[in-house]
């Protein structure tokens, strides 16, 4: 009903899942903390999970009535629906359909949010301490981060592609009391949200990698894109940007290796055999 809901969806799935972290003590080997468990519902407070109050709630929502619909059969964890969701509004928005398994369980509480096996090469931006990225990583700081959950270089940068649906809050159309004091309701309820990528900003295509090379060209207007540093990391980086200029040539390549993080991602702690 909302195309705009899409890339919020796939925040919710990548925010809920990406919390994971290997146990590297004794006899813990292959264990993992966090992960698609259904914490994000504790983790609201969170800055780097400002606005997923709402597509929380529109999963929530869909997880109710699938489960009183199956009545007294198997009852739909809310971290299946979240990851199920994700891929669904990926479907919608134009790109791939992504199969998961299902099966995973939820938790009664939150994740950690501080890492306990801190990462870091020799740059201050490169530091991973936190069980979210920082959006101020350096393209160091990506590696270590997303090698930690078991992906490639190009598996994580065909992820980031995912900011082709993204959406930062500003200030146009904000009530005069919020201009006064900026609280995270204000925040939360921002009357008008900007695209990353202002053209089709509700179709995922593989535009993003596009707008990121004519960034790096020097040949974007203004309005028409509004990347973070983790996005121009991509392309400042020379091995990283030839999976930028790799994917803005072949979006079936994309779409591949998208589908690829995104099942590596969610699937942990599965049960199911079958894929849906």
């Amino acid at each position: 009903e909302d195309p705009a809901m899409a890339g919020s969806l796939l925040r919710l799935a990548f925010h809920d899942a990406a919390t994971r972290e290997e146990r590297t003590e004794r006899n813990n080997a292959g264990y993992f903390t966090g992960g698609p468990n259904g914490s994000i519902q504790y983790e609201l407070l969170w800055n780097e999970n400002r606005g997923i109050s709402r597509p929380l709630e529109v999963v929530q929502k869909i997880q109710y009535q699938v489960n009183e619909d199956l009545k007294n059969h198997y009852k739909l964890s809310l971290a299946d629906c979240i990851a199920s969701a994700g891929a669904q509004a990926v479907q919608s928005a134009g790109g791939p359909v992504i199969a998961i398994k299902m099966g995973r369980n939820d938790v009664a509480k939150a994740d950690p949010k501080e890492k306990r096996n801190i990462l870091q090469k020799e740059t201050s931006r490169s530091l991973v301490d936190t069980t979210l990225p920082s959006p101020g990583l350096d393209s160091d700081g990506l590696r270590l981060y997303f090698g930690a959950l078991g992906l490639s270089e190009e598996e994580f940068v065909s992820l980031c592609g995912a900011h082709d649906l993204g959406r930062h809050v500003t200030l146009l159309n904000m009530p005069k009391e919020c201009l006064k004091n900026l609280t995270r309701q204000c925040l939360e309820e921002a009357p008008v949200l900007m695209p990353f990528i202002s053209e089709n900003p509700d179709q995922f295509s593989n535009i993003y990698f596009q707008k990121l090379l004519k960034w790096y060209d020097r040949e974007v207007s203004i309005g028409e894109v509004a990347f973070i540093p983790t996005d121009v990391d991509l392309v400042v980086d020379e091995g990283l940007r030839s999976f930028v200029e790799r994917f803005a040539r072949d979006e079936d390549r994309f779409f591949d290796k998208f589908t690829d993080a995104y099942v590596k991602l969610v699937d942990v702690g599965t049960k199911s055999r079958g894929k849906y």
